[in-house]
């Protein structure tokens, strides 16, 4: 033995230096001798497997030889994998004082359902440095191809967000990745509104230098919350390029869905992938103004039945997503109707030429150019239509809904089942009411009359491909801005799941102020719509 180990100090100085340090116990030996191929092939040993890992052009091609226990062990079949280099998240070397050298590799496996975290380390004190240097040099080059290694990230986490699963979350799964990438972390838990802990003021606060992005491990409501933090800051247009990117977490995930898609959303560990891997994005905002009050919105603005189910059911929080199909079905079967006025400034209204319209924009669509601001023009924009307080041209009266109707100012005052408007297709992941979402700067409105109960189940089945679009009695509006007037006395209106007021409120849109952390070039709208027959 001690001859085998004289005639390896002869091949590289570092063995020897090892030999003086840290004496190489025979399992070393007998376990097998890591070696580097042709500066592509890395062969190691860990816990008794040998691992092969491959520099190919689209991925690194892992084998995994296990041994099996015992007297008359012998190797199983070997576990292939090719990873793609998206899925890498470290590659590095490192020395011991005593002169060994050691290899650390990380990646997610998409072996399972979903994405799983492997991580090796191994001595490799018989590969020349200056080769394994070089060897983990290339697969990090790869595996973070135009993005920033060693990500900083505030995470921001609801302790009580998904009943309480947060935490979980958190420190089973998106924790040991970000470590696992070497990304540097400050965790934050939220408090109450108001306090120095809640979301809105973190982000009100937050150094922008000092983070690559904002993590919310939670629902929507701390991104609304962190997105009105930033809105809110001298430096508003400066501090919402700070991208969020977020953690599903919550029982409502309609960010994520909209980033991820709706089967994806599901993997914790590809969030935390996307938030190490994902390149910013521009998100439109909406302002919301209740005479001098101006808040934010990403996500959506519900009055009627969609609100009623989502703040009219938030006793029922505990039951998490199911607590949505509940309030539906409640609101249905009462045969809920909603006394209302809505003033709208229509660009399109036509559902065949507006579909027309987003399938070219699909097949077209260039990753979106990020947008310079000077330092004179930081602040927030002026409201265009001004506040609630502010005059508003009626228009053409409609005391039904129509469509298509001519663009310009159009008023309906009707009374309806629901009222959706945002920026952003899917609200959940089994619905996706706003389908023609896209880059057009304008807010997408569904008005939905009463119903009968017939046909609002009929509607259940295919919200996942924005049913609602392709009913008749469905109307979908391309506005500028429009400004809703609740003619009940009491009821709810949802402002990206949060409730405001219920009194007369104004949204236009600010297009592709915000940002947020995505794989793609783009938010998860369908590729190509059709309407049928």
């Amino acid at each position: 033995m001690d001859t085998i180990r004289s005639c390896l100090s002869l091949c590289w100085p570092f063995t020897s230096r090892a030999t003086q340090y840290e004496r190489i116990s025979q399992w070393d030996l007998d376990a097998g001798t890591a070696r580097l191929s042709d500066e592509q092939e890395l062969v190691i040993f860990e816990d008794g497997n040998q691992i092969s890992l491959t520099i190919l052009e689209n991925g690194l091609r892992v084998v995994i030889s296990e041994r099996s226990a015992g007297p008359f062990s012998r190797n199983s079949q070997p576990h292939v994998e090719v990873v793609p280099y998206v899925q890498v998240l470290l590659a590095s070397v490192s020395f011991t004082p005593g002169g060994r050298s050691l290899v650390d590799f990380s990646y997610l496996s998409a072996a399972a359902s979903k994405l799983q975290l492997r991580q090796v380390s191994a001595d490799v004190s018989l590969i020349p440095g200056t080769a394994m240097l070089k060897w983990v040099a290339d697969v990090q080059a790869r595996a973070y191809q135009g993005v920033t290694p060693r990500r900083r990230f505030l995470v921001v986490i609801n302790p009580h967000g998904g009943q309480g699963k947060a935490k979980k979350l958190w420190k089973e799964t998106v924790e040991p990745i970000f470590a696992a990438a070497g990304c540097v972390v400050y965790v934050q838990y939220t408090g109450p509104a108001g306090s120095p802990t809640n979301a809105a003021t973190i982000a009100r606060n937050v150094d922008l230098e000092a983070y690559d992005a904002l993590v919310p491990v939670s629902g929507d409501g701390i991104s609304n919350e962190l997105l009105n933090g930033l809105a809110s800051r001298p430096d508003a247009l400066c501090a919402l390029r700070m991208p969020i990117a977020p953690i599903p977490a919550g029982s409502g995930n309609a960010l994520s869905v909209n980033i991820m898609g709706p089967v994806k959303v599901l993997d914790g560990a590809y969030a935390a992938m996307n938030a190490i891997k994902g390149q910013p994005i521009p998100l439109d905002i909406s302002s919301v103004s209740q005479g001098d009050t101006r808040i934010y919105s990403f996500l959506s603005q519900a009055f009627g039945l969609l609100a009623d189910l989502d703040m009219g059911t938030e006793w029922i929080r505990w039951v998490g997503g199911i607590r949505f199909v509940l309030g539906y079905l409640y609101g249905v079967l009462t045969g809920c109707r909603y006394e209302v006025e809505i003033t709208m400034k229509v660009v399109a209204s036509d559902k065949h030429a507006m579909v027309a319209e987003y399938n070219t924009h699909q097949q077209a669509l260039e990753p979106a150019a990020e947008g310079k601001v000077t330092a004179r023009d930081v602040r927030m924009p002026p409201l265009v239509f001004g506040t609630t307080d502010s005059p508003f041209p009626r228009g053409v009266v409609h005391e039904r809904l129509e469509a298509p109707v001519a663009p310009g100012w159009h008023t309906f005052r009707t009374p309806l089942q629901f009222i959706c408007a945002g920026r952003l297709p899917w609200l959940s992941r089994e619905s996706m009411t706003l389908p023609l979402v896209h880059n057009d700067g304008l807010v997408d409105v569904m008005l939905v009359p009463p119903r009968s109960a017939l046909d609002s189940f009929k509607s259940i089945d295919g919200q996942e491909e924005g049913r609602f679009l392709r009913e008749q009695d469905c109307y979908y509006y391309k506005v500028e801005a429009y400004r809703c007037t609740p003619l009940e006395r009491t009821g709810y209106i949802s402002i990206d799941g949060e409730s405001i007021p219920y009194k007369v409120f104004q949204v236009e849109n600010h297009p592709r102020l915000a940002r947020v952390m995505s794989m793609e070039t783009r938010l998860k709208g369908p590729d190509r719509i059709t309407l049928g027959p």
